[in-house]
């Protein structure tokens, strides 16, 4: 299993790049899912640094796995230049922190409010978005996420089916969908063809989910009980590792933690993670 931590689970800590680089490093992880505020701080700052940095990041056996950021892609129509504007910014931070994968949520809507005007400008700019993105060697990647138009899996299947674009890859966060009503295994074989990426985190209870709405998680004053470890909360993530396990996902698994102590936790969910990457249970799936 290929590892990644977030560095947006550190947005309220003062730390810099070299010592999440040094974090991952020794606790195990192979790479770093980048949020796109930190990246581009350390392009603005730091980009003569930069090639230098990521060199000395890839002689230890880690990368930049994707950078999520985010894309106004219901703005009115007369914004459409300086959205374009825009998502040719993104594209240039990704090919600087050389990732091939670039995360954006599908509007700030939910699906089920979706006029068929507000639908059809989302799966247009997202073709359009997906084809430039794919000319400069970047894969436009959707998160499964509340209130988007990839809310739901019948959502998401239905945004991938009319976008009709092979190039748009699927981001599958198992609670969100999860908190939508569909169960991690389903959500994942049914969207397991566009998978490119897998954010995990969990919660103690189901009427919890709403921990982690970009209004809580985002505020330092936000509440953080009910945010729990990946092997402790309501989602039974042992049957999801297992059945990834069993398939040999090549997708990078990331873990994001929004709760507080950020080094202790990852640390702890890589030590349990590291148990799905075990010889003896590898071959006890292959028997």
């Amino acid at each position: 299993m290929h590892i990644c931590l977030c560095s947006i689970s550190f947005r309220h800590e003062l730390v810099s790049f070299g010592e999440l680089v040094d974090f991952a490093e020794r606790t195990g992880f192979q790479g770093i899912e980048l949020w796109g505020v930190h990246g581009k701080s350390l392009l603005r700052d730091r980009r003569r640094e930069l090639p230098g940095m990521l060199e000395a990041m890839e002689a230890r056996g880690l990368g930049i796995s994707m950078i999520s950021d985010y894309v106004d892609l219901l703005a009115p129509e007369d914004r459409t230049p300086q959205l374009l504007c825009g998502w040719a910014d993104l594209l240039d931070l990704a090919q600087a922190f050389r990732t091939r994968k670039l995360r954006i949520f599908a509007g700030d809507r939910p699906s089920a409010t979706a006029a068929e005007r507000e639908w059809a400008l989302c799966v247009n700019r997202l073709g359009q978005l997906a084809g430039q993105a794919a000319e400069a060697g970047v894969q436009l990647v959707v998160e499964t996420h509340p209130r988007t138009y990839a809310d739901t899996l019948d959502a998401t299947l239905r945004l991938l089916r009319d976008t009709g674009r092979s190039e748009i890859g699927i981001n599958l966060d198992f609670l969100h969908l999860w908190e939508s009503g569909t169960p991690p295994l389903e959500a994942y074989r049914e969207l397991r063809r566009w998978i490119v990426n897998y954010h995990v985190k969990n919660v103690a209870a189901p009427e919890q989910a709403g921990l982690f709405e970009p209004g809580n998680v985002f505020s330092p004053s936000g509440k953080r009980d009910g945010m729990a470890a990946l092997a402790q909360g309501a989602i039974d993530y042992a049957a999801v590792f297992d059945q990834l396990n069993q398939d040999l996902t090549p997708h990078p698994i990331a873990i994001e933690w929004f709760g507080e102590h950020p080094f202790a936790r990852l640390e702890k969910e890589r030590q349990w993670l590291a148990l799905w990457s075990r010889p003896e249970r590898q071959a006890a799936h292959a028997n």
